[in-house]
């Protein structure tokens, strides 16, 4: 099982950010909903490792928060809540996200008490994706979306009054092919750490 534990980074100084991140969320499939479980924290529970990597991405991209992903057991019968749960995982996502508070431009951090070393490759892997996701401009993500969200470049570029070569400099220039060629080996590393 995947627990997330979600802290939003400056909180004291800043608005509530959890309804959005909340409302961000809300798509992924979890077992149980990520939900507020204390102040400006969000919890959730997954069983699957797409699920995992697609709330990490949510996470990355809107960069205000610190993520602890704890893998492990969690106990059954689960409770209604994220927040009534216990467990392992959600052990070692409370240890990840306290770890992840320090850990540089991308606040994020794993943990399993099970496996370590399945942790630790896992961590490798996501803080490498989040430094792409970090790094990207504003404008280099308004081409990603427009070109995820038309049928071809070309109809992207159309939409975005651009030509065709300034999408795919864009595109190069955001590592968006590199970052998404390593999703499925962080899909693959997380299910085999469970």
């Amino acid at each position: 099982m995947f627990a997330l534990t979600i802290d939003q980074r400056g909180s004291r100084r800043g608005e509530d950010l959890v309804p959005r991140l909340l409302a961000a969320l809300a798509d992924v499939p979890a077992v149980l909903p990520f939900e507020r479980t204390v102040g400006d924290e969000v919890q959730g529970l997954l069983d699957d490792a797409d699920a995992v990597l697609a709330a990490l991405l949510v996470v990355l991209r809107d960069g205000r928060w610190s993520v602890g992903l704890g893998i492990g057991s969690v106990e059954h019968p689960l409770p209604a809540s994220a927040r009534a749960a216990r467990g392992q995982a959600l052990l070692d996502a409370r240890a990840a996200v306290e770890r992840a508070k320090d850990a540089g431009e991308v606040r994020l951090a794993v943990a399993s008490a099970s496996d370590p070393v399945a942790a630790r490759d896992v961590e490798a892997l996501a803080r490498l994706i989040g430094t792409l996701v970090h790094r990207r401009t504003e404008r280099q993500w308004a081409v990603v979306d427009a070109v995820d969200a038309a049928p071809t470049q070309r109809a992207a570029a159309e939409a975005l009054g651009v030509t065709p070569q300034n999408v795919s400099q864009a595109l190069a220039a955001s590592a968006i092919a590199v970052e998404r060629a390593g999703y499925p080996v962080l899909v693959r590393l997380l299910e085999e750490a469970t």
